[in-house]
């Protein structure tokens, strides 16, 4: 076993705090927010940078401090666990879904690990970064809480991952945030950070391949024009274009659009071969029903839902046979077949009868198997931070959603699906097409220099007659 965290590439002997890589000193909070809104530095608005740090900053390259060594902490004392969560704002469902996963795995095991009891205190972000980063702090020094879990956002990734640096927190991301870059960027990359949700090239790069395989070479895109979302359809484009397709419109409809007639109705029909929208929280509701009702037919262009938003479970309720035809791709789907699914998904429709899955709550169990699998792991002694944050890294563990395991920036390597819908009775299942296995945080075929290299997430509006030699010359 390594006697020390693995860290980034690169960050080894070279502290964030100093100027010895021939940067400027990092920020002790968060890096100050240049122009561009889609960046990764943007997620943090100018005040929460400046804003004074309770702690002095741990450098990335610094070993978490044992403590309390020998087990002794492992006592009947709660392990509070802070779960940050957009549960209010335009993604509210998704923060919803994700709370009554996690709470569903424990209560399959009492809410006790070794005798020791779980307590999750669900905290709201409203999907902002700014209040991400301020209940972050508020968890870590008033709450008291042993760790961080959540976040849906790649903004709100981006804002808190400085700041448990600094606090020397451990932070497990588990709802979504895709944010390329965190784990592996000297700004936000720490012993303390761990994901186990997705990236975006290691969830979009399948999909971008499959597409092309599948036969498509002209695609449209319509994409919500947020950090998360911005950053997720360029490792698809890229990908796409890298194949031999071609993007050949853009739309960028604000989170949250109430209206989505003027979109559909500009959007592009002839000469093109499937639509890829990457829609989150109701938006792809609203989306696919004002593209159904305003001419769009039924399955008449293929829709490539990403992160299948159109037919996740509380909108599939909604659309039931109208999702018949869409072909959706996550992470997670109903259709993977394994002893850990098959129990999810008994206990879920036990909990919640008559309702669809819905994949934001089997993402966030499978959190909460990581977290009890890595408190056993330390025998309950979540105190000492380096042998928790040492069995994090270590996780290689069957869950809901497929083989979990981290690599060495402790990210996730997993499965990613491509499935369609069947009607069963009343019901429309999920039915797989396609599996990517062991899928790594940099997709199918990259470098980590690559991905440096590339803008990921400021790419919007550049994609229409982008060419696989202009994606090389740019480093895609």
């Amino acid at each position: 076993m390594k006697t020390l965290r693995s860290l980034p590439a690169g960050l080894i002997g070279c502290s964030l705090l100093l100027t010895a890589c021939g940067g400027a000193a990092a920020p002790s909070v968060a890096p100050a927010a240049p122009s561009s809104p889609s960046s990764p530095a943007a997620a943090v608005a100018p005040s929460q940078a400046a804003a004074p740090s309770a702690k002095p900053a741990a450098s990335a390259s610094a070993k978490p401090a044992a403590e309390a060594p020998g087990g002794s902490a492992a006592s009947n004392a709660p392990i509070k666990v802070g779960i940050l969560l957009p549960l209010t704002g335009p993604l509210a469902q998704v923060g919803q879904d994700s709370e009554d996963g996690f709470q569903l795995y424990l209560d399959s095991i009492n809410s006790t690990v070794l005798g020791r009891k779980i307590e999750p205190l669900y905290t709201d972000t409203k999907g902002a970064a700014d209040q991400a980063l301020t209940k972050a702090k508020q968890l870590v020094e008033n709450d008291k809480v042993t760790l961080l879990m959540g976040l849906n956002g790649t903004p709100e990734c981006y804002a808190v991952a400085p700041y448990v640096r600094e606090a020397q927190v451990p932070l497990i991301v588990s709802t979504n945030c895709g944010a390329q870059t965190l784990t592996t960027d000297p700004k936000y990359a720490s012993p303390y950070l761990a994901r186990i949700t997705q990236t975006s090239f290691g969830q979009q790069d399948p999909v971008g391949d499959w597409a092309y395989k599948k036969g498509y070479r002209k695609i449209a895109l319509v994409v919500d024009d947020f950090g998360g979302a911005l950053e997720a359809v360029d490792s698809f484009a890229d990908t796409f274009i890298r194949r031999g397709g071609q993007i050949v419109q853009e739309q960028y409809p604000a989170l949250g659009t109430t209206d989505f007639g003027p979109f559909v109705a500009q959007l592009k029909r002839d000469g093109v071969d499937a639509i890829a929208d990457v829609l989150f929280g109701g938006d792809p509701l609203r989306w696919y029903e004002a593209y159904l009702n305003y001419g769009g037919g039924q399955s008449k262009i293929p829709i490539i839902d990403i992160s299948a938003g159109i037919s996740a479970g509380p909108n599939r309720a909604q659309l039931k046979d109208k999702v018949l035809g869409i072909t959706s791709t996550y992470l997670y789907t109903t259709a993977y077949d394994s002893p850990e699914n098959a129990a999810f998904i008994k206990a879920y429709k036990a909990k919640f009868p008559g309702r669809y899955v819905a994949k934001d709550s089997a993402s966030s169990y499978a959190g909460a198997m990581v977290l009890e699998a890595a408190i056993k792991k330390v025998n309950g002694n979540v105190e000492d931070k380096q042998k928790f944050l040492q069995a994090i890294d270590d996780t290689n563990l069957p869950t809901n959603k497929g083989p979990v395991k981290l690599d060495s920036h402790h990210d996730i390597i997993q499965n990613i699906y491509i499935f369609d819908f069947v009607k069963n009775g009343d019901s429309i299942d999920e039915r797989m097409v396609d599996t990517y296995k062991d899928v790594p945080p940099t997709g199918l075929d990259r470098t980590e220099q690559e991905i440096a290299k590339f803008p990921i997430g400021q790419m919007k509006g550049k994609w229409v007659g982008m060419t696989a030699d202009q994606l090389k010359q740019i480093g895609g």
